[in-house]
């Protein structure tokens, strides 16, 4: 008898250590799920919500929270969506011509932008038939540029000068057609003008007058120039203070516009910007001499990730974190390192010397994107005209 006592008091110490086991388990899903305070820089990341804020800033690198107890228990499951950034991104929406596949709402929501926002709204710069995809996206731009080759919406633009549009003076410009006259007073339009207006101001060759998006500048460029519409509006972002990009309609239709849109994420890269390209399924970014990093995340159902290099070669390329992992290697222009993959995890690709072009799903926030290329000052002017030594 004394024996079974002993037994029965051994089981009942053991069954209340594991009782108290299974008590710190389940506070500590309650308090951390996920790595709840865990953070990832920059743009956009999968992050914890608690009471309704982040704990993330995706515009400035991440700090350890001084007050994590407090968001014990509401914080919520990991999502893709990400939160709006308190510090000024300095990004720019371009509208292209291309195709357009439902998703680019989306894709702006997870990239953290929010069009017509006083606190995250980015620059937006319609791009020649850009513009006809404006409306269905609830976007209101701040400039239409281009020759106007391919726009199917009727535009009716007041023209004004060069030097006009930079003058804040009582001045008027007027423009005339066979039944009307128009004028358009600059002095009103631009007397408090936006740092985006003031710095495109001298290219500004008219606004619109009528239709959804009437009083939009515009930049009018003649049809025989050097660059593409989507190049100009790049260069013209830039101008305006952008240094990250995210192009819609830049993939599909005719394919020389698609390859000379994905070299664009090279120019951008190399002039130390980033710039983000969305299409069926797939986003693309480039990174020169630098690190592009993707947060631990669901894996998407389509969770490949390619990499390319934009160069002859790439040098001390490193993939960690996705399926298939590489250290110190060399990649050509001649073979694509093609459908590795998200396997949940953080995951880093990098080069310390050359640029790669990455695709991702589009289903995903952009990655993190760290160049090694300081900011140049401008891209170029915009092109106004054939330069000599492509004249026949």
């Amino acid at each position: 008898m004394q024996r079974f006592d002993i037994e029965v008091k051994r089981y009942t110490f053991v069954l209340l250590r594991l009782s108290a086991i299974i008590v710190m388990l389940i506070v500590m899903l309650i308090v951390m799920p996920c790595g709840c305070w865990e953070g990832e820089s920059h743009t956009t990341m999968a992050v914890m919500t608690c009471n309704g804020m982040s704990g993330n800033d995706p515009a400035i690198a991440p700090t350890a929270p001084t007050n994590a107890p407090a968001c014990a228990s509401t914080c919520t499951s990991p999502v893709t969506s990400p939160v709006a950034p308190s510090a000024k991104r300095n990004a720019c929406v371009v509208l292209g011509a291309g195709e357009y596949y439902g998703t680019e709402a989306e894709s702006l929501r997870l990239a953290g932008l929010r069009p017509g926002a006083t606190d995250t709204a980015p620059l937006i710069i319609a791009a020649d038939g850009g513009l006809d995809h404006a409306a269905a996206l609830g976007i209101t731009p701040d400039f239409v540029i281009g020759d106007f080759d391919s726009v199917a919406s009727k535009l009716d633009i007041a023209a004004i000068t060069a030097t006009a549009a930079a003058d804040t003076a009582n001045t008027s410009a007027k423009t005339s057609d066979d039944t009307s006259n128009t004028t358009v007073n600059v002095a009103t339009r631009f007397a408090t003008q936006s740092p985006a207006q003031s710095a495109l101001a001298p290219y500004i060759t008219g606004i619109l007058t009528s239709g959804p998006f009437a009083g939009t500048p515009v930049i009018t460029l003649p049809s025989q120039k050097d660059d593409a519409d989507m190049m100009s509006a790049l260069k013209a972002g830039w101008t305006a203070g952008a240094r990250e990009f995210h192009i819609l309609g830049g993939l599909g239709g005719r394919l020389d516009h698609t390859l000379g849109n994905v070299q664009l994420l090279t120019f951008v890269s190399r002039a130390g910007g980033t710039a983000f390209l969305y299409g069926d399924r797939i986003a693309a970014t480039a990174v020169t001499d630098g690190s592009v990093r993707f947060p631990a995340m669901p894996v998407p159902r389509f969770p490949m990730v390619s990499v390319f290099s934009a160069g002859d070669e790439s040098h001390g390329v490193r993939i960690e974190g996705l399926k298939y992992e590489v250290s110190d290697f060399t990649i050509s222009n001649d073979v694509a390192q093609l459908s590795n993959e998200l396997i949940g995890i953080p995951a880093t690709i990098s080069v310390e010397r050359g640029t790669l072009i990455i695709t991702y799903p589009a289903a995903i926030a952009p990655p993190a994107v760290k160049n090694g290329v300081r900011p140049v000052a401008t891209l170029g002017e915009l092109s106004t005209h054939v330069s000599d030594r492509l004249r026949g």
